[in-house]
């Protein structure tokens, strides 16, 4: 089937020996142009030589299983040798902090890290044993230069700068002192009109934080400014800009520092982030014989969703495509570029779940870099096999006045149609009341909702042209808006669901509830952990607890009996017969034990379902994990530590099966 943009699929294919930057429209079949150039790849005389050089990165691993299964049926389909099949076994698909991890393991020592570490989602813990041993930070400044910034911003807030912000490791201490500033324009300002109040008084506020700041040595925040007329503001900039620069440089110093410290920390442990494993793998870009020997594996890198990808991650890829005997960086090191062949990405300037429009506009230099440098020729795919023809016309007349190429923004890709493309439908309803826009936005929304779910009553599924509820899908641009369009479904008699309102591990119930019950199993005098359980998976009530523990934290505890009777105690007493009864069991046995003494099941079946829907098959999902963990041979508290560790990790989802409305939020949809 001949498509308008058919050439650059086959070129993209084909030309094994050329890099291509691809831009791909939403839904122009990415996946499938990545797959049709690996079977070529296959299907080539130097199959068994490349194949196994092959590193196909995308953003999740579900991406990568999907790649790779259509991939390899493409390549049995195609009725290739065993010899293929397996050379096509040994390449890579998966995320870029896997790779990273499968080079760490074979380089790490080069670098001075332990043989196993350990990958951490959640580091509060550790953050807080780092903070408690690390007393004191500065060290990577001169003395009187430490004393200055300390002046003007506390070690509490440099912790949190280095706890919270990106940091360059190799920030260095500014090469003067600190610099005096003057201020005699801000004095000689004269207030008139609406300044004739905040002027004297911040003027007065310059004066008194002056003093303090020449004459003495105690701590000195910066002095607030109320007046906001323009010239005024421009003046109080000017004059503070050369001593605020002199601070940001000496406190991303220290940030660096501390971040450089609290990574050894972690390394000591043999603990990673998943920012670590990228910063390590591009540590290893640094040192040229361990370099030279990666690049002489001779990888191939296909990249998927570019535009998602960090400058580090990037540098990781780019450098490993490079001839082996390269020296220094690409691209700040123009020589020897990424080998033909060896580099291709596929991405699209128009959308990036990045809330930084930086970083989008990075990869959109790198791409304009690689192109005019001719290390890699831009395609185009321009295709949508997503859209039929109705809402194809209304993309096209809609967003080449968003997309505009001005001011920072991209320029909008027309989109072409599929073959034989079907009519569509778009509708525009228009609401019929008048909307106050000071109401807040809640209420805009209730308002808004309660007409479309009407609306959507009325049509019924056939002018919907759907056959059960489960094909209509709502997406909205607030996640909290979810909650308030199903309440307002709900209120009319249609079935309604929230999709996946959170992704995360911990917030679905099944997940965090068995997690908590695992650990106080584990460590029987945890009582903040127990208190947890008491109020979340027993519904025990703030006022029993209180009246239970009389201000005595330790009384929560499962390692032996509690004397008396009522609410708190029996819940007690059951754990603490609970984990007697475990503890010779193993793994799998004791979680079913747990599951079925606290009756989780039904408790989980007690939550309203259409806002936690599907809780059974979530709790089967974590049963099955602990047999895959016993099969591993590991212990009870080592599958409570597994669970803890992924408590903040995305959660993967399946599409649901109930006969609902599907509530989604646009970035889950761009996700799914």
């Amino acid at each position: 089937i001949e498509t308008a943009d058919l050439g650059a699929r086959e070129r993209f294919a084909r030309e094994l020996d050329r890099n291509f930057s691809v831009v791909a429209s939403a839904g122009s079949g990415k996946t499938r142009a990545i797959t049709e150039r690996i079977v070529e790849l296959a299907r080539s005389p130097s199959a068994l030589e490349r194949l196994p050089q092959l590193v196909v990165v995308t953003y999740t691993n579900r991406a990568a299983d999907e790649m790779q299964q259509r991939t390899r049926q493409r390549i049995l389909e195609s009725g290739l040798s065993l010899e293929i099949i397996e050379a096509f076994n040994r390449a890579f698909f998966g995320t870029i902090h896997s790779f990273c991890v499968r080079l760490l393991a074979a380089h790490g020592h080069h670098l001075g890290l332990p043989a196993d570490l350990e990958l951490i989602t959640d580091d509060e813990e550790l953050w807080s044993q780092f903070v408690q041993q690390h007393t004191k930070i500065g060290h990577s400044l001169g003395q009187e230069n430490r004393r200055v910034l300390l002046r003007h911003v506390q070690a509490r807030q440099l912790m949190e700068l280095a706890r919270r912000c990106e940091v360059d490791l190799s920030a260095i201490e500014p090469d003067t002192p600190c610099p005096d500033t003057d201020f005699a324009q801000i004095y000689a300002v004269v207030a008139k009109g609406s300044s004739i109040r905040t002027i004297p008084k911040d003027q007065a506020n310059l004066r008194s934080w002056e003093e303090r700041w020449r004459k003495s040595d105690g701590f000195a925040p910066w002095p607030l400014r109320s007046c906001n007329a323009k010239e005024f503001v421009r003046l109080w900039r000017d004059a503070f800009r050369p001593l605020r620069e002199w601070v940001n440089a000496c406190a991303f110093c220290v940030a660096a520092e501390v971040q450089r410290a609290y990574r050894d920390f972690r390394f000591e442990r043999g603990l990673v982030t998943y920012a670590d494993q990228v910063a390590l793998a591009g540590a290893l870009m640094r040192q040229s014989d361990v370099v030279r020997r990666i690049r002489e594996k001779h990888y191939r890198v296909i990249l998927d969703e570019a535009q998602d990808t960090t400058p580090q991650q990037f540098r990781v890829l780019l450098e490993i495509a490079r001839p082996p005997a390269a020296s220094g960086l690409w691209p700040q090191e123009p020589q020897s570029p990424p080998r033909p062949g060896h580099f291709c990405m596929v991405g699209d300037f128009q959308q990036s779940i990045f809330g930084d429009p930086a970083a989008l506009a990075r990869y959109r230099a790198l791409h304009e870099q690689m192109v005019a440098e001719r290390v890699a020729e831009e395609i185009v795919f321009s295709v949508t096999f997503r859209l039929d023809q109705a809402q194809l016309d209304f993309v096209n007349a809609t967003f080449p006045g968003v997309l505009n190429n001005f001011a920072g923004q991209v320029e909008f890709v027309e989109l072409n149609p599929r073959p034989e493309i079907l009519p569509g439908q778009a509708i525009r309803l228009e609401l019929g009341g008048e909307v106050d826009l000071a109401t807040p936005e809640l209420q805009r929304a209730a308002l808004e909702a309660r007409e479309l779910a009407e609306w959507l009553h009325g049509q019924g599924l056939e002018k919907l042209r759907a056959e059960s509820w489960r094909q209509v899908a709502i997406l909205s641009p607030r996640k909290a808006w979810l909650r308030t369009l199903r309440d307002a479904l709900l209120a009319v008699g249609l079935p309604a669901e929230v999709q996946s309102e959170s992704d995360l591990r911990a917030e679905n119930p099944a997940y965090a509830w068995l997690t908590a019950l695992l650990a106080i199993m584990v460590d029987p005098n945890a009582s903040y952990e127990i208190v947890g359980v008491l109020r979340e998976v027993f519904g025990l009530s703030d006022d029993e607890l209180a009246r239970f523990a009389e201000a005595i934290g330790a009384r929560f505890q499962i390692a032996e009996k509690t004397s008396g009777r009522g609410t708190v105690p029996d819940a007690l007493n059951l754990l603490a017969r609970l984990r007697l009864t475990i503890q010779q069991q193993p793994l799998f046995s004791a979680v079913q034990e747990i599951v079925r003494m606290t009756q989780l099941r039904e408790r989980l079946h007690s939550l309203p379902p259409e806002t936690f829907p599907e809780l059974g098959a979530e709790l089967d999902k974590l049963l099955s994990a602990a047999a895959t963990a016993e099969a591993r041979g590991l212990a009870l508290a080592d599958f409570s530590r597994s669970l803890r560790s992924s408590f903040t990790a995305v959660r993967e989802t399946t599409p649901s099966t109930t006969n609902a409305i599907q509530l989604i939020t646009a970035h889950k949809a761009k996700g799914s």
